[in-house]
C-alpha cells in the first residue's frame, strides 16, 4: 500500500490562497504493525475536516497547537479507522476522531484519539457528520451560545459567515432551539438566499453588495443582543456600533484577518463595550467538555426532527486537501469543507 502525505513547503505569503503553492503531496512508505509500540494504534485516515484556523497554523504563529513549519506534515481533525492496535483503549475496527497528519496511514498515540464508533462500518455521511454537526462545527456553535452568548427567546442574534460550517449551525440553533430573531451576514446573493430560504434566518445581509451599517440599522432597530463573530476585523468594528445594553459577543473566528501580512486591523469602537456594559469573549470548544454531550444530544434531536440542514463541500482524495483549504479561505465553499481521503470510497 502506498501512503500519501501532504507537506508544507513554505510559509504562505500575500499571494496565498489565490496562488496555492505552499503544499506538496508526496508518496511515502506505509507504516506497519511491526512498528507499533504500547499505547499506539495504526490508523487509516478516512475523512478530514478543513477549517479556517489552519491558515493561522501554517503562518508559523504559536497558538493552542504547535505551528506547522515548512517541511512539516500538515495536520487536522479526522475520522479514522483502527487497522491494528497495541492500545488498551482501542481495538481493531474502531472508528476514532482526533488531530492526525494529512496522510492516508499513520501510527499515533491513543492519548490523541477519541472513540466515535465500535463495531460495524460507517458511510460517508456519517463520517462527515462526526466532523460537522456532531463534531467541531456543531460543538463550536452550541458551546459558543451556551458558554458566552446565552441567547434568550425573542432576542436579536446576528451571525457572520452565516453560510459557513459553524455559521449555518449557529443560525439554525438560534432560530429553532433558542427561538431568537436571526440576522445572518454572508458574501453574495447565493449565500444569502441559502441563509434565508434554507436555514430559516429572518434576513441576511450581503456584505459584498450592501451597506452593512445601513442594513444593520434597518434590521436591528433595538440593537444586537448576541453577535456570533466568525470574521473579526472591520465587520466586528461595525457591529460594535449596533450593540445594545448587555450585548454578548462570541469571538469564534477572525477569517478576515487570517490572510493579512501587514499591520493587523485595530478595532476602534471597543469603548462601546464599556458604554453598553457588553461582554466580548473568545473561546475554544474543547475548553468545555461538559457541554459535549448536551450539544450532541440537542443537535442529534434537531437532525432527527428535520430541523437542521447541513451542506458538505466534499473534496475527493487527500491530494485535494490543499485545494479545499484554499477554497475555504477564498470564500468559495458551499458549507462544511471535508476531504474524503480516498476518492474511490463508496459515494453517498
Amino acid at each position: 500500500m502506498s501512503n500519501l502525505q501532504v507537506q508544507l513547503i513554505k510559509k504562505p505569503d500575500a499571494k496565498y490562497p489565490r496562488v496555492n503553492d505552499v503544499f506538496q503531496v508526496k508518496t511515502t512508505s506505509t507504516p506497519t504493525t511491526n512498528q507499533l509500540k504500547d499505547g499506539e494504534v495504526l490508523l487509516e485516515n478516512l475523512y478530514f475536516s478543513i477549517d479556517a484556523t489552519m491558515r493561522v497554523w501554517i503562518s508559523g504563529a504559536k497558538t493552542y497547537v504547535d505551528p506547522v513549519l515548512p517541511g512539516n506534515t500538515m495536520f487536522g481533525q479526522a475520522v479514522s479507522k483502527v487497522l491494528a492496535s497495541k492500545s488498551e483503549k482501542f481495538q481493531k475496527g474502531d472508528y476514532v476522531i482526533g488531530l492526525v497528519n494529512w496522510t492516508l496511514y499513520q501510527i499515533i498515540s491513543d492519548a490523541k484519539l477519541h472513540l466515535v464508533k465500535r463495531g460495524g462500518d460507517i458511510d460517508d455521511l456519517t463520517g462527515y457528520s462526526f466532523l460537522g454537526p456532531l463534531g467541531i462545527s456543531g460543538l463550536t456553535a452550541y458551546i459558543g451560545f451556551e458558554a458566552i452568548g446565552k441567547p434568550k427567546e425573542g432576542e436579536t442574534v446576528v451571525i457572520s459567515a452565516a453560510a459557513g460550517a459553524v455559521g449555518e449551525i449557529a443560525v439554525q440553533l438560534a432560530k429553532t432551539y433558542y427561538k431568537c430573531k436571526v440576522i445572518g451576514i454572508a458574501g453574495g446573493p447565493e449565500k444569502c438566499d441559502y441563509v434565508k430560504k434554507q436555514l430559516g434566518a429572518h434576513d441576511c445581509i450581503d456584505y459584498k453588495n450592501e451597506n452593512l451599517s445601513k442594513r444593520l440599522r434597518e434590521l436591528t432597530p433595538n440593537g444586537i443582543h448576541v453577535y456570533f463573530d466568525n470574521v473579526g476585523g472591520e465587520m466586528l468594528d461595525e457591529i460594535l456600533m449596533h450593540i445594545t445594553d448587555h450585548t454578548r459577543i462570541i469571538l469564534c473566528g477572525a477569517i478576515a484577518t487570517y490572510n493579512q501580512t501587514g499591520e493587523p486591523y485595530k478595532v476602534k469602537n471597543y469603548p462601546r463595550l464599556i458604554i453598553k456594559r457588553a461582554v466580548m469573549q473568545g473561546f475554544l470548544y474543547f475548553d468545555h467538555p461538559e457541554l459535549f454531550k448536551p450539544a450532541q444530544a440537542t443537535i442529534t434531536q434537531m437532525i432527527k426532527q428535520g430541523q437542521l440542514k447541513i451542506r458538505y463541500d466534499v473534496q475527493n482524495g487527500l491530494e485535494q486537501a490543499p485545494n479545499g483549504l484554499a477554497k475555504l479561505l477564498l470564500g468559495q465553499n458551499n458549507g462544511k469543507v471535508v476531504v474524503k481521503a480516498k476518492s474511490d470510497q463508496p459515494k453517498l
